[in-house]
């Protein structure tokens, strides 16, 4: 933020002072608080990033749709698709710009595929398999993200978002889904392993699997047209395979140092001059909220309510 044309950071804002102090020197910015309602009344500032966790975004959000001050909130957007659709409904209403932070749809990457796809370089697109891999470690059970209270869900809750938002992005809004999600580790309650299908509005049929408890890092998407193949990697920094008539083409795209960098350069440019270019609305991502709790809704027997309230009633092991 502070390193692109006419943006700057005004003042930051955090739970923990001496923390927020610290951050404060580090960013070099002037200007730091410890309550929201202190950094909504500084009248420097004219946007907000709303970087804490999913179980804060509601109250937060709401406050500062409140002050009028356009957001670029981070993923996931809230617990569930009801407190998402809340946030969304409650900024639309108020006529106040909401960005979301699925940064990868600005990425070089993902805009060439698209590009590719729209081109028919593969013929017509017709199904999707998608297999993301990440190992578990018990530090993590240290941090928020597997207290659903504050995270919503477990690993899948909190790197789905970016996998289905480019899935959406690429193939259309889905028609059908349906999940799976299983407990295998004593050490919490939460979903580690997700299987999903679904159609999209294309007529493309697809299959994603997400495992937090496997024994390596890795992700992989294969797309099947008429006419060939394309592979990448969503999560990794692999090129764009493409397998064609028995010939193999690699093509290498360089992605920026700071993976955020160009999706908060066209939200400062959105912000500006009303260009739309490559960002991702509050319309863009609600899809992505309403797939993930179809896909969970089986396992936490519901999620249109206060589903961390109730952890006896999940179906963890």
């Amino acid at each position: 933020m502070n390193s692109i044309k006419k943006s700057s950071i005004s003042a930051i804002m955090g739970r923990n002072i001496n923390k927020t102090a610290a951050l404060a020197k580090k960013l070099g910015v002037h200007q730091y608080y410890s309550n929201i309602d202190d950094l909504l009344n500084d009248e420097n500032i004219n946007a907000i990033y709303i970087a804490t966790p999913p179980g804060l975004h509601l109250e937060q959000a709401q406050k500062c749709c409140e002050a009028k001050l356009p957001t670029y909130i981070e993923k996931p957007i809230a617990r569930n698709y009801k407190e998402a659709l809340q946030i969304v409904d409650m900024y639309e209403r108020a006529g106040v710009p909401l960005y979301v932070a699925h940064f990868y749809r600005a990425l070089p990457k993902f805009i060439k595929i698209k590009e590719l796809l729209e081109n028919n370089v593969i013929g017509k697109v017709c199904e999707v398999d998608f297999k993301l891999d990440r190992k578990y470690h018990h530090s993590i059970l240290e941090t928020w993200l597997y207290d659903t209270e504050i995270s919503g869900g477990g690993k899948f809750y909190d790197i789905a978002p970016h996998s289905i938002d480019i899935m959406v992005y690429l193939f259309g809004k889905f028609t059908e889904v349906y999940g799976i999600a299983t407990n295998n580790v004593d050490d919490y309650k939460v979903e580690d392993i997700v299987t999903m299908t679904f159609k999209t509005e294309k007529e493309i049929i697809g299959t994603a699997n997400f495992n937090s408890i496997s024994l390596e890092k890795s992700d992989v998407m294969i797309i099947t047209g008429t006419e060939g193949k394309m592979k990448f990697s969503i999560h990794g920094d692999s090129s764009i395979c493409i397998i064609k008539d028995d010939k193999i083409q690699n093509i290498e795209i360089e992605n920026p140092k700071i993976e955020q960098e160009n999706m908060i350069k066209n939200v400062i440019n959105s912000l500006i001059s009303g260009e739309n270019l490559n960002i991702c609305t509050a319309d863009d991502a609600i899809e992505t909220y309403r797939i993930m709790d179809k896909v969970l809704e089986k396992y936490y027997n519901g999620r249109n309510d206060d589903f961390w309230n109730r952890i006896n009633t999940w179906n963890s092991k």
